[in-house]
């Protein structure tokens, strides 16, 4: 089958449906490197990728390709707030205390809500505490208090309107694990959330409890940015906080 044919098939199959701008271009780039090993995709397994790419938004969201490209792993679902984890009170921690939670590597990271200090709140800064729950071992705390919303980019009007509106930004940290680097990042209801690792896009789309991408980079602070986008369209910087890189 010809190339014009396979796209024009995908298209057909589709039809109705909004897919990622250039799907039938990358099947078609694809396949054309694989003719060198084996024989062109069938229609039938151009459908079931098409079909999965439907099936998995929280993996892959619609106007993006997935966040692998670059050496980087796709986004990571959340996960649940791992037993034994407990707030400063030592009660387990509530759903009103949770800020973010996702799966790093091995381990879990959870982000619980604290009081921010009178200087910070004057501000309009907030505050979490930073709680790693490993696959093997005892849960523990990386970080007693990590301040956020304090700063925008110098220059960022979006910013500076969003965090005046009083919502908030949203908070980003960065976990090494061995040679691996992951981001886990929160935004407020309504907003979703992009991570650019050395000028590569990872897509996370909505990120209310958290969301965990795998990323390509030596220096987390100068080379990723965590990027929010507002319902209205409207794009702003989620600046990092001293301390928001975790390194054991």
């Amino acid at each position: 089958m010809r190339d014009h044919q396979v796209a024009a098939l995908l298209d057909h199959a589709v039809a109705t449906v909004e897919l990622p701008p250039g799907l039938a271009q990358r099947v078609v780039t694809g396949s054309r490197a694989r003719r060198r090993r084996r024989l062109l995709l069938s229609a039938g397994m151009v459908a079931v990728v098409a079909a999965g790419a439907l099936l998995l938004p929280q993996l892959w969201p619609a106007g993006r390709g997935g966040g692998s490209e670059g050496g980087g792993a796709g986004p990571i679902a959340a996960a649940g707030v791992p037993a034994g984890i407990v707030g400063p009170d030592g009660r387990p921690v509530t759903e009103a205390q949770l800020v973010a939670v996702g799966r790093v590597g091995t381990e879990t990271l959870v982000l619980i809500r604290r009081e921010p200090r009178a200087g910070e709140r004057a501000a309009g800064g907030q505050a979490v505490e930073v709680l790693t729950a490993p696959d093997v071992g005892e849960p523990r705390r990386l970080l007693d208090h990590l301040s956020y919303d304090l700063a925008c980019v110098d220059g960022d009007v979006v910013c500076a309107a969003v965090r005046s509106a009083g919502s908030g930004l949203g908070v980003a940290v960065a976990r090494r694990s061995g040679s691996r680097l992951y981001v886990l990042v929160q935004a407020p209801q309504g907003r979703t959330v992009e991570v650019v690792a050395n000028g590569v896009p990872h897509p996370l789309g909505a990120a209310p409890r958290g969301a965990v991408v795998e990323v390509v980079a030596a220096e987390p602070y100068e080379e990723v940015q965590v990027w929010a986008s507002t319902e209205d369209g409207r794009r702003y910087q989620i600046p990092w906080a001293p301390g928001a890189v975790l390194i054991d």
